[in-house]
């Protein structure tokens, strides 16, 4: 299924019970898991295997109102054949799960008799992703769209954040109303985000700090990847950038990592330059830790949203968790 059948479905309200979600885009999955929530009138329940499932399904007054199970990369769900996800499906009733898969092994069983319910979310084109900013801040220029875009490296998760910091500054902006004003508002706004970029407050992250970073993560190297983590605050790098950096490359290495066939390129989409990267970090964690390890950089990135953990210290939590 592609994204606009999905869509299709969930305008019409014939949206399936069981669902697999995959792919880099992370934030537009997001989306969508809370569009199907809404469109059901369900609950969104995240969970950490499918056995949480059936505990719950057992509980009356906790299904009081339908559940959207959310789990990621399962290995029993993974390993089920046809009938067992048949039961699961009779047992689900009016209730909803999604299955959010890091990587999706094409040669697999899983694969092939799940086909029609994987929805794979790839990175947005510029176009759609300028028509989406616009829709957050109609007033920003098509230069300064695209300038947004690069510094975000066409990620819609990052330029949300991006585009949250403008607003902001925007508001308790006010020593000018004349300015503010001045062509509906489109001139302030382009005024307040160039500032925001000359003084590095949207700004392009230092990329080699990053990436020292995250191979001396999946090196295995504790006292080297503290130590870089500290160089990264200190010049002002993101959480949110750092986990999300992190997450692409233990995706790219788990991919390599567990492959066994001849062609990676082909049946993962991970480029030249990716499969080379991943391969210097070869065996230095397990493919079960791997899996672990994407669980917990999801569980970070979600608890820095909803204020669970704070974002000061959560990539030290994270390394104290993986290392």
């Amino acid at each position: 299924m592609d994204v606009s059948t999905l869509k299709n479905r969930i305008k019409i309200k014939k949206i399936p019970n069981y669902l697999i979600f995959t792919g880099p885009e992370w934030k537009v999955q997001q989306i969508y898991i809370e569009q199907i929530a809404k469109a059901t009138n369900s609950e969104i329940v995240r969970i950490n295997s499918i056995k949480d499932v059936f505990y719950s399904l057992r509980s009356k007054a906790f299904l009081s109102v339908s559940k959207l199970f959310l789990v990621r990369d399962d290995t029993e769900l993974l390993q089920a054949d046809s009938n067992v996800i048949q039961s699961i499906l009779d047992a689900l009733q009016s209730n909803l799960l999604i299955h959010v898969l890091t990587a999706v092994d094409k040669r697999k069983k899983y694969y092939k008799d799940n086909k029609e319910r994987i929805i794979e979310f790839e990175p947005l084109p510029d176009t759609i992703l300028k028509k989406y900013i616009k829709k957050e801040i109609i007033t920003l220029s098509d230069k300064n769209c695209g300038i947004l875009i690069e510094i975000c490296e066409h990620d819609y998760g990052r330029i949300l954040l991006e585009i949250d910091k403008l607003k902001r500054y925007n508001n308790v902006t006010w020593e000018n109303r004349d300015e503010r004003e001045r062509d509906g508002g489109q001139y302030w706004l382009n005024h307040c985000f160039e500032t925001l970029v000359e003084d590095g407050t949207i700004h392009e992250p230092p990329y080699d700090a990053i990436f020292d970073l995250v191979d001396a993560i999946l090196d295995r190297k504790p006292k080297t990847a503290f130590a870089l983590l500290r160089e990264s605050y200190d010049s002002g790098e993101a959480t949110m950038v750092m986990l999300t950096v992190l997450w692409n490359n233990a995706k790219a290495l788990l991919q390599t990592q567990a492959y066994e066939g001849k062609d990676l390129a082909k049946s993962s989409g991970l480029t030249g330059w990716q499969i080379k990267n991943a391969k210097k970090h070869l065996g230095k964690y397990s493919v079960s830790e791997l899996l672990k390890m994407l669980q917990l950089i999801q569980q970070t990135e979600i608890g820095i949203k909803q204020g669970k953990i704070e974002d000061s210290f959560a990539m030290e939590y994270l390394l104290c968790q993986i290392l």
